[in-house]
């Protein structure tokens, strides 16, 4: 492990250590808008997937989403570099098997997982390394799964850029973003197929319940426009090449 990958990590264990790291994993996600943002989400990951599939989460957190995913999925794993998120974790959702481990480099056998899963997780990470810790896990036709900020969108690009902003907002200090194309080249390079990289969404956590309607429709009409660039997130999905 290089000097300056530890470094990061020893941040980002110091930053899930802090109530600031909690309230940032689960901010927004029990609005009347974070609700319907995470069931798109988890709709999204699950979609497919048999309930004996074996699946890896990264960046598990405070169990939030792992509580959903175990509607759908009974051998879940779930991975966080925080022991402070993931006690959280085992109470919210204690179906899921849980380990203290950096996201970077998982501690499982080649071919293990049929799936691995996770939100708003890669943009905290090297995703180059990541990725191809990801692919090696993998079992041959596995596939990966990832909702994650969109660096395009104006507001995702000001409040990782500007270091008040990004402080304000709660973010570990080595978070980042990508864009779509750069997601995509990178996962073409590891040598996954099947890759889907779209943007998606404009429901903002924020929205008041009364406004929900409208900006669902919104989001239809620019689903279908240039504007779609911009939104606030990216849905990605790949897999690991079947055996020959």
């Amino acid at each position: 492990m290089t000097l300056a990958r530890a470094d990061r990590l020893r941040r980002e264990i110091e930053h899930g250590a802090t109530a600031t790291a909690v309230r940032q994993a689960e901010a927004g996600w029990d609005s009347a808008a974070g609700r319907i943002r995470r069931e798109r989400r988890i709709a999204f990951l699950v979609a497919g997937l048999p309930r004996a599939a074996r699946v890896l989460e990264i960046g598990a957190g405070t169990g939030l989403q792992t509580a959903n995913l175990l509607e759908s999925l009974d051998d879940v794993t779930g991975i966080d570099i925080s022991p402070e998120l993931l006690s959280i974790a085992r109470d919210r959702a204690p179906g899921a098997t849980y380990r203290v481990m950096d996201a970077h480099a998982p501690e499982f056998p080649a071919a293990t997982f049929d799936a691995v899963l996770g939100v708003s997780i890669l943009h905290h990470l090297d995703w180059d390394i990541a990725l191809e810790a990801y692919f090696r896990v993998l079992k041959p036709g596995g596939i990966v799964r990832f909702s994650e900020p969109n660096l395009l969108n104006p507001q995702i690009y000001v409040q990782k850029n500007v270091p008040w902003l990004k402080r304000l907002a709660g973010d570990s200090p080595d978070e980042y973003a990508f864009t779509q194309r750069q997601i995509a080249r990178l996962l073409m390079r590891i040598g996954y197929t099947g890759i889907s990289v779209r943007p998606f969404e404009f429901l903002h956590p924020g929205t008041p319940e009364s406004l929900i309607g409208f900006v669902v429709k919104l989001e239809e009409w620019a689903s279908r426009t240039a504007l779609n660039a911009i939104a606030g997130s990216l849905l990605i999905e790949a897999r690991k090449p079947a055996a020959p």
